[in-house]
């Protein structure tokens, strides 16, 4: 039996393969349960560090799944799954940190195709690089082959968008944290009435990276808190079901943390498609290489929030309906597979079985 350790979780106790852990949002955590039952139907025994420490057993490799320093040198392979970008994680473009590694996954493609001695490359050869997609679990509630409140009558809100208030950790003009804020504001200005924000921190103001940024955060909390009104009208809360809000709204501004990253597709745009909502997509240039641009508005494609507010208004039922039956059809389609967990489990399993030529 080979011995695995999952390092990066700092729950740890097996918690990352518990369905009833409290981090398991949307059941976020489905991909691990699928990754350690393949591994186990394989001959490969997965737990978290400290399990496999506290029982004395000796791990052939280690997975991290968060860029954290490497704490396991010489004992076994150690593996990296490079989930975030470098815009959040700086860590990911270090080429000292990632050459520490027998493997890396990532579903970054300007990495995956570039020369290795290039300033993209890195320097890491071809041969520790490996191919994966964001894992994206179904939600308890998407029932496949229907569309969920099919047209407008069952979607009282208009516009909403679903994030955390944050800011990238580097200064660099493809972060969308602050695309999303001027989002924000050009609704609660202009259409106030048909825009709702959800998600973690907006009861304080944009957060803002550097020194110059914190000023600007701390003097831009006086206003409210002087004339006590909220920073952000819109905001709603925490949202509870990201399914249950979406379901019963009509467009959903979905940007990702970051634009113009070859590959870097998450689940923004899949929680949209699942809820019968339609997103307002910006993130992966090559976007429509995988999902069809019939399942979506692309935001690049509009010269301003007003002008895409005016499409929004305008758009008939007819042709709402139609990017909502193209999202169902995208969902139904082997193009999704590539995204669910197995594929996932799979991508990391062949790996560690080629290298400890297990058949």
């Amino acid at each position: 039996m080979l011995i695995g350790s999952i390092v990066g979780w700092e729950a740890g106790q097996d918690d990352l393969f518990n369905p009833q852990s409290p981090r398991n949002r949307d059941d976020c955590l489905e991909p691990f349960r699928v990754l350690k039952a393949q591994a186990l139907a394989c001959g490969i025994e997965l737990h978290t560090l400290d399990v496999n420490q506290r029982e004395e057993k000796i791990a052939d490799f280690n997975l991290y799944i968060e860029s954290i320093p490497l704490i396991t040198p010489g004992q076994g392979k150690n593996y990296l799954i490079r989930f975030e970008t470098d815009l959040t994680v700086l860590v990911n473009a270090n080429s000292a940190y990632l050459q520490q590694f027998d493997g890396i996954f990532t579903w970054d493609k300007n990495f995956l195709e570039a020369d290795p001695q290039s300033a993209i490359g890195l320097g890491i050869t071809k041969a520790k690089l490996h191919t994966i997609t964001i894992p994206i679990p179904l939600p308890a509630e998407f029932m496949a082959n229907s569309v969920v409140n099919l047209g407008f009558s069952a979607r009282p809100q208009f516009c909403l968008l679903i994030a955390s208030n944050r800011h990238a950790n580097r200064a660099d003009e493809r972060e969308l944290y602050s695309e999303r804020v001027k989002a924000i504001r050009w609704f609660e200005t202009n259409a106030p009435s048909d825009f709702v924000l959800y998600g973690h921190g907006w009861k304080v103001p944009q957060k803002r990276l550097g020194k110059i940024g914190k000023m600007r955060y701390r003097l831009a909390k006086v206003p409210p808190f002087l004339l006590g009104k909220p920073v952000f009208p819109s905001y709603g809360g925490p949202v509870k079901s990201k399914f249950t809000a979406l379901s019963q709204t009509r467009f959903s501004i979905c940007f990702e943390n970051a634009r113009d990253i070859r590959g870097y597709l998450t689940e923004k745009i899949f929680d949209c498609l699942f809820a019968g909502c339609i997103p307002i997509y910006w993130g992966d240039p090559e976007i429509e290489k995988v999902i069809p641009k019939t399942c979506f508005i692309d935001f690049r494609q509009f010269q301003s929030y007003g002008a895409l507010y005016s499409f929004l208004k305008d758009l008939s039922e007819e042709d709402y309906q139609a990017y909502q039956i193209a999202g169902q059809q995208f969902l139904a389609s082997p193009a999704f597979q590539l995204f669910n967990s197995t594929n996932f489990a799979n991508a990391v399993i062949d790996c560690i079985k080629q290298d400890f030529q297990i058949s």
